[in-house]
């Protein structure tokens, strides 16, 4: 009998710990492995971080608005206004040809 308990509480913990290994009081995992990993997977998270919020904006705003602000005239997005520039050049190019070629 008591082999049978011992075998019933270890077989009791390891599925305790599969389930509860974060420790709430303190905000971190028991294991220091699990807390190292977390801790390098959410800066590796925190890098990319808003990168795409741009995309998630309407199709107006993300060609024409927020790459500067008209009141101080600064630049804010310097390589969506180069791009939209260029998409302008291109756009006049294009015509160009057309008007060459007929």
């Amino acid at each position: 009998m008591v082999a049978d308990e011992k075998i019933q509480k270890a077989e009791a913990a390891e599925k305790y710990w599969k389930t509860h290994g974060f420790d709430a009081v303190n905000g971190q995992f028991f294991d220091a492995s699990k807390e190292a990993e977390f801790v390098e997977k959410r800066n590796a998270e925190a890098l990319v971080h808003g990168a795409d919020e741009v995309n998630k904006l309407p199709l107006i705003v993300r060609t024409d608005g927020l790459m500067y602000n008209p009141v101080n005239m600064k630049i804010e997005d310097e390589k969506r206004l180069y791009e939209r520039d260029l998409r302008e050049k291109n756009k006049r190019a294009r015509y160009e040809v057309r008007y060459d070629v007929e």
